[in-house]
C-alpha cells in the first residue's frame, strides 16, 4: 500500500492540510499533481517530499503527529471482514483493520495455518478495487514460511481463485527474515501489485533455530525483527499477522475472561467450560504483544455447547487482548 501522509517527514501543519484535504497517502499526492487546477499548497508539498524523501515517501527520518492527524487516520483506516464470523465478531464485527497487527500463538494443530490462509483470501477478495482487490488482481499477499507450514494442497482448497495473489517466501534462519523484513520495499516490487497483507507463521521459529542456546541475542534479533513489523504496518499501510509459537503446557486464559458466559451462534461468546478456559502463551513472552494492536489465541476444539469436542468440531478462538475491543472468546467451526 502507498505510504501514508502521517509518516511523511513533513511540518505537522502540511500533514493537517493534506488529511482534511482528502489527501491520504503518497498516492493521492501524486494524482492530484496531475489533475487540472493543481492547487499551489499541495505542489508546495510536493516539491518538500521531492527534495526530502525517496520516489515514494521513502525516509526514516522520526515524524511528530498532532493527536487530531492520529484520531483521523485512525476513522479513516479501511477494514476487510475475515469471513469467520467467530473472529469478525471479536474484532467488533469489521474484520482486520489495514495498518494493524495481529498476534496470532496456538498449539501444533489448533489452525493457525488454515487461518492465516483464509485471511490471505479474505484480503484479495474484499479490500476495494482502489486498494487492489474486489476482483482487480493488483492486490498481493505476503506470506513467510517459517516453519514449512505452506500445503499447497490447502492452499488450492482454500484459496482457489486467489492462488496467484499469495506470494510464499520460504524462510530458514533468523538472518533471513531481517533481512527480508528490512527489505519490504523490494518485497513489495518484485510480487508486483499493492500488498495488502502480510503473514508471517511462525515468526518464532527462526530465532529458535539460530539461537537454540542463546537466549539474549535471540530476545535481541526478536525486538529488531518486531520494530521492523511495526514499521511495515505503518508505512505501507498494510495489515500483519504474525503467528508465535506456543509454551509447552500453557495455562493462561483471557484476562476478565467470559468463559461462563453463553452463546450458540459462533461470532461471539461461546458456553465453553470455566475448567476448559486454559489458552496458549507465545512462548517469546510479551516480545510480540508489545507492537500487536490484537492478540488472539487458538486451540483445538474444546467445543460449545452446539459443537462436540472432536476432530470434526471447532477451533476455540479468544481475544486475549486488544486497544481496540473487549477481550472475549468463541469458536471456529472447522467447515466454516
Amino acid at each position: 500500500m502507498s505510504r501514508s501522509v502521517l509518516s511523511l517527514p513533513i511540518p505537522a501543519s502540511s500533514q493537517e492540510w493534506l488529511v482534511r484535504n482528502g489527501y491520504r497517502t503518497v498516492a493521492d499526492i501524486d494524482e492530484g499533481c496531475t489533475d487540472d487546477g493543481k492547487d499551489a499548497t499541495l505542489l508546495r508539498i510536493k516539491s518538500l517530499l521531492s527534495t526530502s524523501t525517496g520516489p515514494n515517501g521513502d525516509n526514516n527520518s522520526n515524524v511528530s503527529n498532532s493527536a487530531w492527524l492520529l484520531v483521523q487516520q485512525r476513522r479513516t483506516q479501511r477494514h476487510f471482514l475475515t469471513r469467520i464470523d467467530a473472529l469478525d465478531g471479536l474484532l467488533g464485527g469489521h474484520g482486520l483493520r489495514l495498518g494493524s497487527i495481529v498476534e496470532v500463538v496456538g498449539d501444533p494443530g489448533s489452525g493457525q495455518t488454515q487461518l492465516c490462509l483464509q485471511l490471505c483470501v479474505a484480503a484479495a477478495h474484499q479490500l476495494p478495487p482502489e486498494l487492489g482487490g474486489g476482483g482487480a488482481g493488483t492486490m498481493r499477499a505476503v506470506y513467510v514460511d517459517c516453519v514449512g507450514a505452506f500445503s499447497a494442497t490447502a492452499a488450492e482448497r482454500l484459496c482457489q481463485d486467489a492462488l496467484d495473489k499469495i506470494s510464499v517466501f520460504r524462510i530458514y534462519a533468523a538472518h533471513e527474515l531481517i533481512a527480508l523484513l528490512s527489505s519490504f520495499d523490494s518485497v513489495c516490487r518484485v510480487v508486483g501489485g499493492s500488498v495488502g497483507l502480510l503473514v508471517v507463521n511462525t515468526v518464532s521459529w527462526p530465532f529458535l533455530a539460530s539461537f537454540p542456546d542463546n537466549i539474549m541475542r535471540r530476545q535481541t534479533l526478536q525486538a529488531a525483527a518486531a520494530a521492523l513489523i511495526s514499521q511495515i504496518a505503518s508505512k505501507h499501510n498494510i495489515a500483519v499477522v504474525i503467528v508465535s509459537q506456543a509454551k509447552a503446557a500453557s495455562s493462561r486464559q483471557p484476562p476478565h475472561s467470559n468463559a461462563d458466559r453463553s452463546s450458540s451462534s459462533g461470532t461471539g461468546n461461546s458456553n465453553m467450560p470455566a475448567a476448559a478456559s486454559r489458552w496458549p502463551a507465545s512462548m517469546d513472552g510479551d516480545i510480540w504483544s508489545r507492537i500487536s494492536t490484537h492478540r488472539i489465541a487458538l486451540r483445538r476444539g474444546t467445543g460449545s455447547s452446539t459443537q462436540p469436542a472432536s476432530l470434526g468440531g471447532s477451533y476455540d478462538v479468544a481475544l486475549c487482548g486488544s486497544s481496540e475491543y473487549p477481550v472475549s472468546q468463541g469458536y471456529i467451526p472447522i467447515n466454516g
